[in-house]
């Protein structure tokens, strides 16, 4: 072969495989360009979702802590029976509070979660929502009964549908639950919440021990 003819074909060679390799390189940065950005958005997801389930977590911690204020004082009533009905207007302002605190603040993060929440986390918060509404309920009624006349309930009335059949189903009286029964369903659902949110984030747990 005639070398001017040799090197010609050399030098194409060499600027196909240039191209090549080029090519390739381009691909590549493309895909892993491609794996970047997925892995963020996953990330910023991840994230999204973690700072949601964390305040509906927070949210309810607080109206259950509410809650049980409203009990302490139910439980003194026939206890102390010269501080009666001293005991009954803590107990109703005490569910007041609770109350005004559910039509605000826990209603808001419900809905942000409702948005925002796999189907295995929205299924524990259903679950939490539905045995809350039958605590506070079940409270309200029973301060009802010691005082006398309907308290108002707010916008949220009835408190859930399927209320009496909820709680038959527990079997618990419906006309008199015990609360203290309520509150401890309220708490597992509560935990098993937390043990669901977390699973969904990859976490050990959602909330600090403590």
């Amino acid at each position: 072969m005639d070398a001017g003819l040799a090197a010609v074909l050399g030098a194409m060679v060499g600027a196909l495989g240039t191209g090549a390799t080029g090519l390739a390189a381009a691909l590549l940065s493309r895909n892993t360009a491609r794996h970047q950005v997925k892995a963020e958005s996953m990330r910023a997801l991840r994230d999204s979702r973690r700072a949601t389930y964390l305040a509906f977590a927070e949210t309810h911690e607080r109206y259950l802590d509410l809650l049980s204020t409203t009990l302490l004082p139910l439980s003194r009533v026939e206890r102390f029976p010269d501080q009666r009905e001293e005991w009954i207007e803590k107990a109703h302002k005490r569910w007041n509070q609770a109350l005004k605190y559910r039509q605000n603040e826990v209603q808001k993060i419900r809905v942000v979660l409702a948005l925002d929440a796999t189907r295995p986390v929205a299924d524990a918060a259903l679950e939490v929502t539905e045995r809350f509404i039958l605590l506070s309920g079940a409270t309200g009624r029973a301060i009802e009964a010691l005082k006398g006349q309907a308290l108002d309930g707010g916008p949220i009335t009835p408190p859930l549908s399927g209320y009496v059949e909820l709680l038959t189903g527990y079997g618990l009286d419906p006309e008199a639950p015990d609360l203290g029964v309520l509150q401890d369903r309220v708490q597992d659902a509560y935990k098993a919440f937390l043990r669901t949110a977390a699973d969904a984030v990859g976490e050990n747990r959602l909330l600090p021990s403590g």
